[in-house]
């Protein structure tokens, strides 16, 4: 099948030196016809591109469907090897095929594989601005991804508050938020996590855009729990929606499987409980990504892989430990989270082996877990029967 496109063509060097480029706009689904994704891996050590990340594709999904004047004007850099072009000057018809049975792809992703997917998924009519380094090979491709993706710079974070100082608050704070940004330097994940309707602490943020019955965690928690996933080294969370939807992700099965903890007061939502919580849990899934049995298991970036990795790592754990009555009243310190990570190694071995949770712990002792669990047996026994007369 052929795609014909009207295109400007031309040598970006004054010289007519480097590559040959187009720039045309095309169907999401078009593109998707007639392009691949070349992916880094042992058997294809040459190609570019990493594995696409599911949290960041439908991310710019949700972008694009979250407010109709949300855009992304930024062009994908495709490499076109096979292609036909009729040119008078600088403009063109640039014609792309897939052959005649539509099983051939002339071009292969260089940069935006995310953005390409996630424009699909948003709508396949979408139109997508496109470079075409035409006649690329192998080298030039590799070369072009390394200077895409080594050349770009972060927006200062002081340059974005200064241009917002120019707006309307309110209405650039609406449109940021449908891109996930904020304009808070210091609050890293936490706008994000109180106002994603899928996340689990949405509304629940101890800050004054909340009702104060609903202040249950505060900022810092937050704060924490990014740093503390981060910390494990997974490349993923670079992105900060791969980061963000990776702990709403956790932090969803856990109030799925433990719903009785997700009140004011309890442990496992102050700042102690959430971080040494986000802490195990990471790190056990990056023991899990080093076991070549496990590894297909884990993908940070893999919102259902994640769940489905905490539910297995809650099935270790119990939540009468967060119920219990601990020997200190402040565990926030270097130490105090070491020896709460250390309870929690401890329960996982016990409860692996069908020994009693709470044997050799540092922080619950064996009284304060026995009430735990003769009162969650009560809770938990059928209700008498009547005496009949």
């Amino acid at each position: 099948m052929d795609y014909h496109y009207d295109a400007f063509v031309f040598h970006q060097r004054p010289d007519a030196g480097g590559p040959k480029l187009a720039i045309f706009l095309a169907p999401a689904v078009e593109v998707s016809a007639w392009s691949a994704v070349d992916r880094l891996g042992p058997d294809n050590p040459m190609a570019p591109q990493r594995e696409p990340a599911p949290a960041r594709i439908a991310s710019i999904a949700r972008f694009f469907q979250s407010d109709p004047r949300n855009t992304i004007p930024t062009s994908i850099v495709i490499g076109l090897a096979q292609y036909e072009v009729e040119q008078e000057g600088v403009t063109a018809k640039l014609t792309v095929s897939t052959g005649a049975n539509g099983d051939l792809k002339p071009a292969l992703v260089i940069d935006g594989q995310h953005r390409l997917r996630g424009m699909t998924a948003a709508s396949p009519e979408m139109r997508v601005p496109i470079v075409a380094v035409l006649g690329a090979d192998d080298l030039e491709m590799a070369f072009q991804f390394l200077v895409i993706n080594n050349k770009s710079a972060r927006v200062p974070r002081d340059h974005i508050r200064a241009l917002a100082l120019n707006y309307a608050e309110n209405e650039l704070r609406e449109r940021l938020k449908s891109a996930r940004l904020t304009l808070d330097p210091n609050l890293a994940s936490v706008g994000v996590l109180d106002e994603a309707a899928e996340s689990p602490f949405a509304g629940m943020i101890s800050w004054l855009n909340n009702p104060a019955p609903d202040r249950i965690v505060v900022p810092a928690a937050i704060e924490g729990m990014a740093a503390e996933a981060k910390s494990m080294g997974f490349s993923e969370f670079e992105d900060p929606d791969t980061l963000n939807t990776y702990l709403m992700s956790t932090w969803s099965e856990v109030r799925a499987q433990w719903p009785e903890l997700f009140v004011a007061g309890s442990k496992l939502l102050n700042k102690v409980g959430l971080t040494c919580m986000t802490h195990f849990i990471t790190s056990t899934i990056k023991t899990w990504a080093r076991n070549p049995h496990l590894r297909d298991t884990v993908n940070v970036g893999d919102p259902d892989k994640v769940r489905s990795n905490t539910r297995d790592i809650l099935a270790t754990l119990t939540p009468a430990f967060f119920q219990a009555e601990w020997k200190s009243t402040s565990y926030d310190t270097r130490a105090g989270r070491d020896l709460v990570l250390a309870d929690l190694e401890t329960i996982s071995f016990n409860i692996a082996n069908s020994d009693p949770w709470f044997e050799d712990l540092n922080v619950v002792d064996r009284a304060a877990a026995a009430a735990v669990d003769a009162a969650n047996a009560e809770a938990e026994a059928p209700p008498a029967n009547p005496v009949s007369e």
